[in-house]
């Protein structure tokens, strides 16, 4: 009887026990870590205080979206975060620029940030300086608004940022680094006198050019004959069929005289020297780049120069050559020039006065 008692009080045991462990499975809830917290604090007087013990709650904890230390809302950082009353914010902190709480690389109002600070650099095609879109020279690439430009900076000119050196496609004129070019250059096989092709006859560096290129065929300039680029010897055809023959350019056919000046000796074709005047060079800007107010050669045994009426008067002594100095306060132009056997004056290379160009 005893044994049937036992089994009925160990059977409503089981029983028992298996209600109160559902009972309790059921019972207890799957909390939040915000409800956790939310039953644990509360906020009092913009305080965050502890439910159990009433007092302001000491260190960094986070209740209801926001973050408190030492029981206020955080204005700060918290991990590398920036908040600001609590909330991840937007704005400069201690130097640093934060977009919702991180540090921030990009443009914001114009502003260029890299980490968080105003930087210098490229950014998205577009050049800053100290977080400013930037116009200027940097290490020689012109920038304009940002953007790597094509003009006029500090008297250069530039094309797609870089000081250009070349033929510039709307005028047409020659840029030698970013300056307008000034006296006689070739330049890719053309002939430039100044910033333009040259046109005409001109003298550079003993060769002649007829135009923008040399000279073909024979050509007579200043008292001598040319043939194609050269100064002209030995036996030449000129252009009207007649044949002569030249010494350095100069006509030395037995019992012709000087084509060029002077005259011969007894037919034997030799030349006596003739002084010659030249005023072909004007004193003014546009052919020297100043107006002198002296005006001297190096050499007057070979030449002797003066200014007269806006003019450079120069007049050959014997043949040889000498420079011809311009000048005005400290600014000078030079002209090579050369006296020929028949006292005629060939002209060379006129270098004018620049202006110096401020960067």
């Amino acid at each position: 009887m005893k044994k049937n008692i036992l089994k009925q009080v160990k059977a409503l045991t089981s029983v028992a026990l298996g209600a109160v462990l559902l009972t309790s499975t059921i019972a207890v809830p799957i909390n939040s870590v915000e409800a956790a917290s939310s039953s644990n604090y509360k906020v009092s007087k913009g305080r965050l205080i502890s439910k159990l013990t009433g007092k302001v709650v000491k260190g960094t904890k986070t209740f209801k979206g926001k973050v408190y230390k030492d029981g206020k809302t955080l204005t700060g950082l918290k991990a590398g975060v920036f908040y600001k009353s609590g909330k991840k914010a937007t704005g400069t902190y201690k130097g640093k620029y934060y977009s919702n709480g991180k540090v921030y690389t990009g443009v914001k109002n114009n502003t260029y940030f890299k980490a968080g600070a105003k930087a210098t650099g490229i950014y998205k095609g577009m050049y800053y300086s100290k977080g400013k879109v930037f116009t200027g020279l940097k290490a020689g690439v012109y920038y304009k608004r940002g953007k790597k430009a094509t003009g006029t900076y500090g008297g250069k000119y530039y094309e797609v940022g870089k000081v250009f050196t070349g033929i510039q496609s709307t005028s047409n004129n020659l840029y030698i680094d970013g300056l307008l070019n000034t006296g006689l250059i070739v330049f890719k096989g053309q002939f430039y006198n100044g910033a333009k092709v040259n046109t005409g006859l001109t003298l550079f560096e003993g060769q002649l050019y007829n135009g923008s290129n040399l000279n073909e065929g024979v050509v007579q300039v200043n008292g001598k004959w040319y043939k194609d680029a050269s100064i002209a010897n030995g036996t030449i055809t000129l252009p009207n069929g007649n044949t002569i023959t030249v010494t350095n350019g100069i006509d030395t056919t037995p019992g012709s005289g000087s084509t060029g000046g002077g005259s011969s000796s007894g037919g034997t074709g030799e030349i006596t020297f003739t002084s010659t005047i030249n005023s072909d060079i004007a004193n003014n800007v546009d052919k020297l780049g100043l107006v002198g107010t002296s005006v001297s050669s190096s050499n007057e045994k070979v030449a002797t120069v003066k200014i007269t009426d806006g003019k450079i008067i120069m007049t050959s002594i014997s043949v040889g050559t000498s420079i011809i100095t311009i000048a005005t306060d400290n600014k000078k132009a030079t002209i090579e020039i050369t006296v020929n056997a028949n006292g005629s004056i060939t002209i060379g290379t006129i270098i004018k006065y620049t202006t110096p160009q401020k960067n």
